[in-house]
Order: structure tokens, then C-alpha cells, then sequence
């Protein structure tokens, strides 16, 4: 989608039990593509919060429960391995760390640290931030604030 493009306005009910209707994907994938937000879900009902794109909350099963929630994009690293040979999406970044990140707010998702290249640089525990990128997925790099404390071993290459 171009960002000439315009998108619906997300939900913002009026009413209170009033319900809008969801982002769609587009929007869901808009916002930290070309927005530079990182955006995911809130459930009302029981407070589940997610990265993932969904219609009813997997917690609590409620169908109308779900409003947008921007994330910090602050967190940590919780393992990695290094993608030596990727898929044809990402052949020309390789070598590329794949990593499991808890964020500030304790949702885990996945994403990639192009910059890392190497096991000696980057550590378990070590902080990262999500940032906007032209690159397709969610792209992380170190935290200016440095490690999360002793570096422990990378993964075995």
C-alpha cells in the first residue's frame, strides 16, 4: 500500500460498550511500516495484549473486546540464532540475527537485527529497540543503553 493511500481512522467508540470495527491487516501493518508506531492489541475484557494480527481475543474469547494498543518497542533479547542461509525475501541481508524479544510491556514477538552479523555481537539479555525500517518484518537493533549484563555465549554456528 502507498502512503498516498489513505486508511480508515482505527476503533475509537463513542459510546462506552460501543464497539468499532478493527484495523484491517493493511492498517495493522501500515502503522510500523510507514507510520513508525508499533501497533497491536489491548483486550478490554481480561487484558491480554499481543503484536499479532487477531479478531477475538485468545485469552478470554471475546469477539469485540480488542482495541488498538501502541507498543513501546523497548526490550530484550530472550534467544537468537544467526540465519546464515535465508529465505529469498532476505538473501541479500544475510548473515541476520532471528531473535525472540520480550518488549517492556511483556508481549514476546519475533523480529530481525540486520546489524548483527556475527555470535560476539549481540548477547542474550542484551537490550534492543524496535525501529522503522524500509525492510519487510519487524526490524530490532541494539539499545544505545548497551547489554543486559554479562554477555553470555551466542548461539552455536
Amino acid at each position: 500500500m502507498s502512503s498516498k493511500e489513505s486508511l480508515p481512522a482505527g476503533p475509537n467508540p463513542s459510546e462506552p460498550g460501543e464497539t468499532s470495527p478493527l484495523h484491517s491487516i493493511a492498517q495493522f501493518t501500515h502503522g510500523y511500516e510507514e507510520e513508525g508506531r508499533l501497533l497491536g492489541y489491548a483486550c478490554r475484557s481480561c487484558g491480554f495484549h499481543t503484536l499479532t494480527y487477531l479478531l477475538v481475543c485468545p485469552r478470554c474469547g471475546e469477539p469485540h473486546s480488542l482495541e488498538d494498543h501502541p507498543f513501546s518497542g523497548e526490550g530484550r533479547v530472550l534467544s537468537y540464532t544467526l540465519q546464515y542461509v535465508p529465505s529469498d525475501e532476505f538473501v541479500n541481508e544475510a548473515p541476520y540475527a532471528y531473535a525472540l524479544i520480550e518488549l517492556a510491556e511483556g508481549v514476546r514477538t519475533s523480529g530481525w537485527l540486520p546489524a548483527v552479523k556475527r555470535a560476539e555481537d549481540l548477547a542474550v539479555g542484551d537490550r534492543v529497540v524496535w525501529t522503522k525500517s524500509y525492510r519487510s518484518g519487524l526490524v530490532f537493533e541494539r539499545s544505545p543503553e548497551g547489554g543486559g549484563g554479562p554477555r553470555a555465549r551466542g548461539p552455536d554456528v
